[in-house]
């Protein structure tokens, strides 16, 4: 199985490191705007797999993408100090416009997930401007805001955050919706009081900035979370798995892409779970996707897109007399 990598600096070289020590990969493609990066990272990474895994490692350009089965979208500008995600809005999404483009007429038959920042806007983005099936177009915030939401949630109850089952939907942001209500430790329901959700949920927002802040980035975390989704995606296996995705419908959300439950096997996303969520879980689910919507929005008119973002409420509402 062919897997290509467009951007490949820090966080996309991570990924790329931590795919090709799988071993399960056939062929890693890098492509970078920068052809010496590209190939050093290759290089670098052919060296460091050497004496485990078989797996071809090579830099490429977009032609050399023909016939991967996924390609990951990471290249644009990175979170810096005091910045949020989308600050990084008007900067990346014609770089996602672009690129989005670019590979699908180098691989027409391809699933892309998305890693660039901000993620959900940027999912619609790449689905709108690549013209692919919904699903085949992905976005990877919400399974690595869960990994952060149980590990913080393990600390709390003194286990290793392998014994919780915890998930977030929502935005890879501000707006994200961790699920308190269906926390489970050692596969037994758990209770959190709200004092403590509010002080989780504070945490669960600040954690990226605080890595940022002490590091400049963050990588390990995405690229390990990015081998988890793929290693769902390309399963022959039916697995779910929170991954933002354009929804038609599913929790009264329309064309805009966040974080929700999908079922993933061979490649694609057949479907979008609807699970029962408690009322204040469901309100700012909505409340993500009205903000969300609205970005979206914003950023499609300045690229000359033209699909209109909202929710099936308000067309709802719109449509009554």
């Amino acid at each position: 199985m062919k897997v290509g990598i467009v951007g490949v600096g820090k966080l996309g070289g991570e990924i790329a490191f931590a795919l090709a020590r799988d071993g399960i990969w056939d062929e890693l493609v890098l492509v970078d705007v920068v052809e010496e990066l590209a190939w050093a990272q290759a290089e670098d990474i052919r060296t460091g797999i050497a004496e485990r895994s078989d797996t071809v490692v090579r830099s490429g350009t977009m032609a050399d993408l023909k016939d991967a089965s996924v390609v990951l979208l990471v290249a644009g500008q990175g979170r810096k100090p005091g910045m949020t995600r989308l600050d990084l809005l008007h900067a990346n999404a014609p770089l996602v416009r672009d690129l989005s483009r670019a590979i699908v007429a180098a691989v027409p038959q391809t699933t892309l997930v998305v890693l660039t920042n901000p993620v959900d806007v940027l999912t619609t983005i790449a689905w709108e401007a690549s013209g692919l099936p919904r699903e085949r177009v992905l976005g990877s915030g919400g399974l690595l805001d869960s990994v952060r939401f149980r590990c913080l949630l393990a600390d709390r109850f003194g286990v290793h955050p392998s014994a919780v089952e915890a998930t977030v939907l929502g935005e890879h942001g501000e707006r994200t919706v961790p699920l308190f209500s269906r926390v489970k430790v050692r596969g037994q329901p758990v209770s959190v009081d709200p004092g403590e959700q509010a002080k989780i949920l504070k945490e669960l927002k600040g954690v990226s900035a605080k890595v940022i802040a002490g590091k400049g980035g963050t990588a390990f975390g995405p690229a390990g979370a990015t081998q988890s989704l793929l290693h769902a995606l390309m399963s022959r296996t039916l697995s779910t798995v929170p991954a933002s995705v354009v929804l038609q419908g599913e929790y009264g959300i329309r064309n805009i892409a966040l974080s929700v439950p999908v079922v993933v096997s061979n490649g694609r996303f057949l479907r979008v779970e609807e699970w029962e969520l408690a009322p204040e879980e469901r309100t700012a689910l909505q409340a993500a996707a009205r903000d969300l919507g609205e970005f979206a929005e914003d950023a499609s008119v300045v690229l000359g897109l033209a699909v209109r973002h909202t929710t099936l409420d308000q067309l709802v509402k719109s449509a009554a007399p």
